[in-house]
């Protein structure tokens, strides 16, 4: 599995997240004040592509003052340059609707109009655009919905398996509290499909762990919100054990080392570099907080553009590797616990602390891990 490390803006994931959402002389596309962003096509394909390589699209729902999204971006950018090098992509256009409903709409019938051959969308919201796919899937273009499921049984859904990457913090958990134990939960933003995944699964296991939920809250993703929970919840003087948590673990630190607090006996969190150097400086000298860290890639709509990149060239799903007829989950790639911080932390030692670990798969990966 390759492993792609990707910088990202120094800013904080924002409510506006829906999850479960070179060389060969090509150019990268910017976003332009209109909401979209265009490139000029490859001056000639190196690969061998009988066709000349495809058209492809990519729709973002919104890229500034989102973390998340610029990195899925830039990963998109950063495949469609190695595509176009191995003649698979003739000409690649980026379109960002910056949460605006009928803007994304337009744009994405606009790429339908203009001859598309593979259209990538990671939307606003998992519901509202029934019309053009369509309107898409009628043109014969391989639209691909990518990081949340879209509730449609015509197109393939590319998501990252939230599931598995809630299991791998609740085994943890379990693993290191043991029946008995108590712990905080801090969830993403309420309603969120990958919160409710998330939440759901953890419930459930650590239910039947015999590990109680004392207090659960959510912090939207936002350090500054969730220091601000973590400080009312010492102040409170609730008893407990460990704390499970989706992301913004620094703000959850922060409030416990300004308080003068122990530290949990277990915390989890996704794949910020700087909670990975905190954490892990915390632990140096010997393990004093259990901890696991869990990357949420957003690398998936890279990964997406490689699963649609293998259906144009004829290639066939296998429907033993799909979750149900039209969805696919990615499974997170990138794990750091105790016993292998020092090898993970290896892995990133040359980028700096605005950014995050994410991975996607190649077209070759794609193709030896999803089709027949």
């Amino acid at each position: 599995m390759k492993k792609v490390l990707s910088v990202l803006l120094a800013v904080a994931l924002v409510s506006t997240l829906f999850v479960a959402c070179g060389n060969g002389g090509t150019s990268t596309s910017t976003p332009s004040s209109g909401g979209t962003s265009t490139s000029t096509p490859a001056s000639e394909p190196t690969g061998d592509s009988s066709t000349g390589g495809d058209k492809v699209a990519s729709h973002n729902a919104v890229i500034e003052g989102n973390a998340y999204r610029a990195v899925y971006e830039d990963q998109m950018s950063e495949a469609v340059e190695l595509a176009k090098a191995d003649g698979l992509i003739s000409e690649y256009n980026s379109f960002v609707a910056n949460n605006d409903p009928a803007l994304e709409t337009q744009q994405i019938e606009q790429t339908i109009n203009e001859g598309y051959d593979i259209i990538i969308v990671n939307p606003i919201a998992a519901s509202g655009l029934d019309a053009v796919i369509d309107k898409a899937v009628e043109a014969g273009i391989t639209y691909v919905n990518a990081d949340c499921i879209y509730d449609s049984d015509k197109i393939l859904n590319v998501v990252v398996n939230q599931d598995a990457w809630a299991k791998n913090a609740s085994d943890f958990v379990i693993e290191t509290l043991g029946e008995g134990g108590k712990v905080i939960e801090f969830k993403g933003i309420e309603g969120n499909s990958a919160t409710e995944i998330r939440h759901a699964r953890w419930s459930t296991d650590l239910e039947a762990a015999g590990i109680e939920i004392v207090k659960s809250v959510a912090h939207n993703w936002s350090d500054v919100e969730s220091k601000q929970l973590m400080s009312e919840i010492l102040a409170s003087g609730l008893e407990y054990d460990g704390i499970i948590n989706e992301e913004a673990a620094n703000g959850i630190m922060d409030a416990i080392e300004e308080a003068g607090a122990d530290y949990p006996g277990c915390i989890t969190s996704s794949e910020e570099i700087a909670w990975i150097r905190r954490i892990a400086d915390i632990n140096k000298d010997e393990l004093v907080c259990p901890f696991i860290v869990v990357e949420n890639p957003p690398g998936i709509g890279a990964t997406a553009l490689a699963i649609a990149l293998n259906i144009r060239q004829g290639n066939e799903l296998d429907p033993e590797k799909m979750t149900g007829e039209n969805a696919i989950y990615y499974d997170p790639q990138w794990i750091m616990t105790y016993d292998n911080m020092q090898e993970m932390l290896d892995s990133v030692a040359d980028l700096p602390d605005s950014t995050s670990v994410s991975s996607y798969m190649t077209v070759e990966e794609a193709k030896a891990a999803y089709f027949k």
